[in-house]
């Protein structure tokens, strides 16, 4: 498929694709994206704004996409720094880019602790205390994904400005536990039912000719406002366009995704690299293909809890 270069039509539409693209090397880490954090140094941490204002309430920043049912922000966070516990009115998920993070959820004056590699996501769920970490050497990257289009500020559980240093770093907890997947502790149960290893995911084989890993859905972690797969997509494969009732993102890991409209027999394409993101707005046909040398990964959110129905057709 490729776009009319002279139609006046694909050339309104290819106008108006643009602007529901996110291009990484177009955007800039914002250091002051969360107000709680001046003042504290081993806070901080940067927040790169592709969907909504996330946790931060940036949440009119023209440079970002208009959220519907979810956020979707890339966060770097320093080695050596944390994130003060807190517990949000929806779900919140990270998905480790590069890095090593520590997270805790609390139970009172406890904590249990996780620490999640590349390509590893924890789901936090509504009303958890919970907390990050980076224990590391290099710096952590992660997405952040928010089930709301305007999530209310968080509410810090242990916070620097009221509690003691350390304690805060220990999310609060006096006593913590190690991540035990196995443990008959309900607690430890629950977090097992959020926490999504990469090594553990089996692809489901779409007959469309592509793979999919799911992290937030079926037989992964529970679904509320939205749900998440990542998507290995073989060289030479794609499909044909779809639509969807709600809004769906692709997000590029590795590899060149080519990505197109329809409208009106009219199609326009552009090529995402690695950390690029496409919105494609409900209702919008719209289409990936995979035309470069190496296979494509990339997440896709769906706005929608409910389990895939589309029936994909391959090209």
């Amino acid at each position: 498929m490729s776009a009319d270069p002279v139609s006046p039509a694909a050339a309104d539409l290819a106008e108006v694709m643009a602007g529901f693209i996110g291009r990484h090397t177009d955007k800039t880490f914002d250091w002051d994206a969360f107000p709680s954090n001046r003042g504290f140094p081993d806070l901080e941490r940067a927040q790169m704004r592709y969907v909504g204002g996330g946790g931060s309430p940036k949440v009119n920043d023209p440079a970002t996409l208009k959220a519907q049912n979810f956020t979707f922000s890339l966060v770097h966070k320093p080695a050596g720094k944390f994130a003060a516990a807190h517990a949000h009115e929806v779900v919140e998920h990270f998905l480790i880019l590069q890095g090593v993070l520590t997270v805790g959820w609390i139970w009172g004056d406890e904590a249990i602790e996780v620490k999640l590699g590349p390509k590893d996501m924890v789901l936090n769920k509504t009303g958890r205390p919970h907390g990050f970490r980076n224990d590391g050497v290099e710096p952590v990257l992660m997405q952040i994904t928010v089930g709301s289009g305007k999530p209310e500020p968080p509410v810090y559980t242990c916070h620097p400005k009221d509690k003691p240093l350390e304690l805060a770093r220990a999310f609060g907890a006096t006593k913590v536990h190690p991540f035990r997947p196995d443990s008959s502790d309900p607690r430890q149960r629950e977090f097992a039912q959020h926490v999504v290893r990469y090594r553990d995911r089996k692809p489901i084989w779409d007959p469309a000719g592509f793979a999919r890993l799911v992290y937030i859905g079926e037989d992964a972690a529970p679904p509320q406002r939205y749900r998440m797969d990542m998507i290995h997509l073989p060289r030479g494969a794609g499909i044909r366009a779809y639509a969807r009732d709600v809004e769906d993102t692709y997000f590029v890991l590795d590899g060149v995704l080519t990505v197109g409209w329809e409208e009106n027999g009219k199609v326009v394409e552009q090529r995402l690299g690695a950390r690029d993101l496409i919105f494609n707005p409900a209702g919008r046909k719209h289409y990936f293909r995979n035309d470069g040398p190496t296979d494509v990964q990339f997440t896709m959110v769906v706005g929608t809890p409910e389990p895939e129905t589309e029936k994909f057709q391959g090209i």
